[in-house]
């Protein structure tokens, strides 16, 4: 956003950029509602947690006139190798998809070309945002950022929530969150060591004794690999890069990358919160949740991604809908939300279900009944 210091006034402040805020953005501008989309800087890391997307994900975004897969900029997934359950492993090629293949991204690449796409909209990107402080809430939004080192005052009539797992302005709100486990990630990006680049393009999943292991190439010759476990179970030494690497050596016998000669950790190990949890009402007066910051899924579901640009278009069609046409669109969105997030259960509880080898231990104990909430409602 360029011009002098003063008020920008909107119909709606999308705040978040990653796949549901851009989503969102791009919809609701579409329908010609006045969008800012505010992004906050991402210092930490040049990486972001989340870089595979299933088939489906092409179909949906070509249906929002989203083209993001149109070059050959991320890498297509050859399907899954799995051992759960049991020493066999599973092989599932995407050959065999009715929808074709999967996708390994370059996720910063793929933020962009959503955000790309909702300023194409006419969304107004307020990017680089160092610092987001709500002024007032009573009669509209009101916020002050820090941008560029600059301030921006925006106003509008409505917020809508795509801050993740977080769930920021929610909480600001009042809104109440129901937490289901103590999930954690310890992840990094490891680079081949070899020159010459992987053809394995495939998703390793291996279940362990205290969580499960993760692997999956990206572009530009790397590799994310991650464990999941309960974040009371977790070994502080893990966060260190040799420890973890270490770790991924003895534990994870599936993928090569892990066993053979050491790739050299470029980022990482992070530690990031991955728990199934969900707001308890994703909408109140004047704003609306949608993403992970409505409601978020164990990684094993494989949802994240698709889950959220999803959840972003259907939180600005019930936005428009509330405001034109039908002024239950938005007890419809919660109700739809509720009845996803109960399938998901399901899912998740027959999916570790599978797994019989430690049912002794914590981590596997903890899911046997995991449908009720670990925490009923807290802010």
């Amino acid at each position: 956003m360029a011009g002098p210091i003063g008020k920008y006034r909107f119909d709606v402040c999308v705040v978040g950029g990653g796949p549901a805020g851009a989503v969102a953005a791009h919809v609701l501008a579409g329908a010609g509602a006045r969008v800012a989309l505010i992004v906050r800087d991402r210092p930490h890391c040049a990486f972001v947690v989340g870089e595979t997307v299933p088939a489906e994900t092409r179909l949906l975004l070509d249906s929002l006139g989203l083209d993001c897969f149109g070059a050959a900029l991320h890498l297509p997934s050859a399907g899954t190798m799995a051992r759960w359950g049991s020493d066999v492993v599973h092989c599932r090629e995407s050959i065999l998809s009715p929808f074709g293949c999967g996708w390994h991204l370059d996720r910063p690449l793929f933020e962009r070309q959503l955000l790309a796409g909702a300023a194409k909209s006419g969304a107004v990107l307020v990017e680089r945002c160092s610092k987001i402080k709500i002024e007032s809430q009573a009669a509209g939004w009101e916020f002050r950022i820090v941008c560029d080192g600059r301030q921006v005052h925006a106003v509008s009539s409505y917020v809508l929530d795509c801050t993740g797992r977080r769930s920021r302005l929610a909480i600001d709100a009042g809104a109440r969150r129901r937490v289901h486990d103590k999930l954690i990630a310890i992840w990094c990006v490891a680079e081949e060591a070899s020159t010459e680049p992987d053809p394995d393009r495939r998703i390793y999943l291996e279940s362990a004794p205290d969580g499960w292991l993760y692997s999956a190439r990206i572009p530009g010759r790397r590799r994310v690999l991650a464990y999941f476990t309960d974040g009371d179970l977790c070994h502080a030494r893990l966060t260190s890069a040799a420890s973890f690497a270490a770790h991924l050596a003895k534990s994870f016998r599936l993928t090569r990358a892990a066993e053979r000669a050491p790739c050299r950790i470029i980022a990482g190990p992070f530690c990031v919160n991955a728990a199934s949890m969900k707001l308890v009402r994703a909408h109140g007066e004047r704003w609306i949740a949608a993403g992970d910051a409505a409601q978020s899924f164990d990684p094993l579901s494989s949802q994240g991604i698709i889950t959220a640009i999803t959840g972003g278009h259907n939180a600005a069609g019930a936005l428009i809908a509330a405001h034109s046409s039908d002024p239950s669109a938005l007890e419809k969105y919660q109700g739809d939300l509720d009845a996803g997030y109960a399938a998901y259960l399901a899912e998740r509880q027959t999916y570790y279900g599978a797994e019989q080898r430690w049912v002794e231990r914590p981590f596997w104990q903890r899911r046997r009944d995991d449908a009720r909430p670990l925490t009923r409602a807290s802010a």
